[in-house]
């Protein structure tokens, strides 16, 4: 068939003799002329011949015209063809995708496509029933191979096509796509992939893309034939993972409904690992159960059938599988170990969905037992607490019995956990996941020198968050005489709240002195409560230790629930900010009146307290002049008693327009009105201005910009003992008539 292409915007013809038109059809040798300088560009030639068992030839003489050989293929009643790929391969593409050589093949059976497809690929052969095509489209001028593919005659097959894939030994990942795609494959139809898989190779099959069709009954499905057993599965479903040996996967089309359709796209990659050796596990368990002790499923231990196996690393062990699923088995492991926590790697005939291992750690004589997480911080499984993990651990000391000492899970702020006793850390998945799928480690346990506590916690919290964090063995209580430790760990200027959300009642004979709270790096308890007191919420604006010991209780058990919350600025890191803030704007608002100021100088105030500079004078003022009060911190607010007694002021030097952070306590109730003792006065010159304040350990930048005609004065409010309680900082500008309230 001489066609010339649609798009060609020549007019020129292929003549047989004096008749000329844009196409003719040869069935014998003919001789035919076209009437332009070079039909090759403008016409396509497609060569069909009915075949057998032989293949057709190169036709010389259209070489250079782009060319589609298509071979039809038809076989007696009752009998298939095989197509031999296997001295290239073929591999499938997109209907949209072409061949790097320009050669692609498109292979039918009967009216239905299997696919479009390019050489030296996986795909080794197919089988199809009764009839089918083979086409192969080769751009001009270049040459078809005629030893590319074989076919041969044999046996019927039941079903529409078999295609045969032989993964290569080496880690790969190929795509596959399901015939007449991205329309729909043919109702009520099945196609078979054959895939056979090199030893030591483990496979994974993953849907790209899928439509599912609207069944008029039954469902569209994918059905594995594996070694020894059957298995089906939703398009929507996850589908075989890291399965070992070769396996069919067949597509099942349902009775569609219409305007209904089935499209699939696939793909299956192959990793090759060495074989797992148990023997190389130190003292490693297994135990095997069934599920349902009545199933068809029967396991043999050395030729005898058992309800329940136990496997052992250091010995040999010949196991058996007669009619079992994955999931007819339970697998548990135990195992010894000293450091890096691991899921063992277990040979893939190895049946049985792992629900639980357990490692453990026995510390030395005068030593302890330190946990920390590979990936990250931890936090405990606790009410109001979502873990979003697909593994719990368990951690369980065996000092006096089998006392739990917290569940854990991913995302959290412990760090590390270190335990004076030997332990035992199982791992159990959620949601009744396998863990085989663990690839990873799960936790690192080291030994280290005895510590005082039974239990250390490392906590670092991120801020703005809230964690909780119960005491060992919650909600059960801790043993007797046992002691906890919470190393809580975060930046300065910051600060913590720690909130007791649930304490048991609990009663020591001895009013014992449990709970304490500690700043790092001091010897002195900030806070303390005897076990069975009411505890009170506290703030702490430093990086602190939380302790508990447990007493031996006459009534009820000792368990306690903390929370630290968000982790915030601190107030006087809040009112240094503020402070800075109100300022600028007070400078800008005088500098549109600036004029030129008096000099500085310093002042000395009676009360024992160096303030920098004042100018003196004393402006009068009456209460019921227009006021505009900018505030810097709620009176309620108010921190007097940062000002030190008069003699430690005398050895420190204000710093002038610089920021230092203060570091000293600081008393969390707020002061209440009204106020007791005398109101004093401290003034500066009447044209002066205020350029810095001191508060104890810290610097706070008080500086009005200089003006003429203003004048700032500073009040000190005391109590009997001569302890600040407001400081009042203002400044009247003479020629506005008015004062401001610069911070109080």
């Amino acid at each position: 068939h001489i066609n010339r292409s649609q798009t060609a915007q020549s007019k020129c013809e292929v003549c047989i003799g004096k008749l000329c038109q844009h196409s003719v059809t040869l069935i014998n040798n003919t001789e035919v002329v076209f009437n332009c300088a070079h039909p090759e560009d403008i016409f396509t030639v497609e060569i069909v011949k009915q075949i057998g068992r032989d293949r057709c030839n190169e036709y010389p003489s259209l070489q250079n015209f782009s060319r589609t050989f298509t071979w039809n293929v038809s076989t007696q009643a009752q009998k298939a063809f095989s197509l031999n790929f296997t001295k290239a391969g073929l591999r499938q593409i997109r209907p949209t995708e072409s061949c790097q050589d320009k050669h692609v093949y498109t292979v039918s059976a009967g009216r239905t496509t299997l696919g479009r497809f390019c050489r030296h690929g996986t795909i080794k052969g197919m089988k199809v029933s009764n009839e089918g095509s083979v086409s192969l489209q080769v751009p001009g001028k270049g040459q078809m191979d005629p030893t590319t593919f074989d076919i041969s005659v044999g046996d019927h097959i039941p079903l529409l096509p078999i295609i045969q894939v032989s993964l290569p030994e080496e880690e790969s990942s190929q795509e596959f796509l399901s015939p007449n795609y991205p329309d729909s494959f043919p109702d009520n139809d099945l196609v078979t992939w054959s895939f056979r898989v090199p030893p030591k190779y483990y496979t994974t099959v993953r849907i790209q893309n899928y439509t599912d069709p609207k069944c008029q009954r039954k469902d569209a499905r994918l059905e594995y034939q594996l070694y020894f057993k059957r298995v089906v599965k939703k398009l929507s479903e996850t589908q075989l993972s890291e399965y070992q040996g070769s396996f069919n996967l067949s597509l099942q089309n349902c009775p569609m409904q219409p305007s209904s359709a089935l499209s699939l796209h696939f793909s299956i990659s192959a990793i090759k690992r060495g074989s797992e050796d148990l023997r190389k596990e130190k003292e490693l368990q297994i135990h095997i159960k069934k599920r349902k002790p009545k199933s068809a499923c029967v396991l043999k231990l050395n030729s005898q059938i058992q309800e329940t196996a136990t496997i052992f690393s250091s010995r040999i062990s010949y196991l058996s599988f007669y009619d079992c699923a994955e999931e007819d088995l339970l697998l548990n492991i135990n195992q010894n170990i000293g450091r890096v926590l691991m899921v063992p790697v277990l040979e893939k005939c190895l049946l049985g969905v792992l629900q639980q291992v357990t490692w453990r750690l026995y510390v030395p004589q005068h030593g302890a037992v330190e946990l920390m997480f590979p990936l990250g911080s931890q936090q405990q499984s606790l009410a109001g607490q979502t873990c979003n993990s697909s593994v719990l651990l368990t951690v369980t000391e065996h000092e006096q019995g089998n006392i739990t000492v917290g569940q854990f899970c991913p995302q959290g702020p412990i760090h590390k956990v270190q335990i004076r006793s030997n332990i035992t850390v199982t791992a159990s998945p959620v949601d009744s996941n396998d863990l085989r799928q663990i690839t990873y480690a799960l936790l690192k346990g080291s030994f280290m020198e005895t510590i005082n506590e039974h239990y250390i916690f490392t906590v670092l919290p991120k801020k703005d968050t809230s964690v909780l964090l119960a005491t060992p063995a919650w909600p059960v209580g801790m043993r007797p005489y046992s002691t906890v430790s919470w190393i809580v760990s975060f930046p300065s200027q910051l600060e913590a709240q720690v909130v007791f959300t649930n304490v048991s009642q609990v009663s020591c004979p001895n009013q014992h002195k449990g709970i304490k709270v500690q700043k790092q790096g001091s010897r002195d308890e900030t806070y303390s409560w005897r076990i069975g007191e009411k505890l009170k919420d506290v703030v702490v604006e430093e990086s602190f230790y939380l302790n508990m010991s447990n007493c031996r209780p006459s009534k009820g058990s000792f368990s306690v629930v903390n929370k630290i919350l968000s982790i915030t600025l601190s107030v006087l890191s809040v009112l240094l900010v503020l402070v800075v803030a109100v300022l600028a704007v007070v400078c800008i608002i005088n500098r549109k009146k600036k004029k030129q100021a008096a000099p500085e100088v310093s002042v000395y105030n009676p009360n024992g307290h160096a303030f920098l500079p004042g100018l003196h004078g004393i402006p009068k003022t009456t209460e019921d002049e227009d006021v505009h009060i900018y505030h810097c911190i709620d009176d309620t607010m108010v921190y007097g008693h940062l000002l030190k007694d008069g003699t430690e002021m005398n050895h420190f030097e204000p710093a002038v327009d610089s920021y230092q952070a203060f570091t000293g306590p600081t008393e969390r109730q707020p002061l209440t009105e009204p106020e007791v003792g005398v109101y004093r006065l401290f003034t500066g010159l009447e044209k002066g201005y205020v350029s810095g304040l001191v508060l104890a350990d810290a610097s706070v930048l008080l500086n009005p910009c200089p003006s003429k005609g203003a004048s700032t004065t500073l009040h000190l409010s005391y109590d009997t003992n001569g302890k600040v309680l407001k400081i009042l900082l203002w400044r009247r500008n003479w020629e506005t008539k008015k004062k401001m309230v610069v911070c109080r």
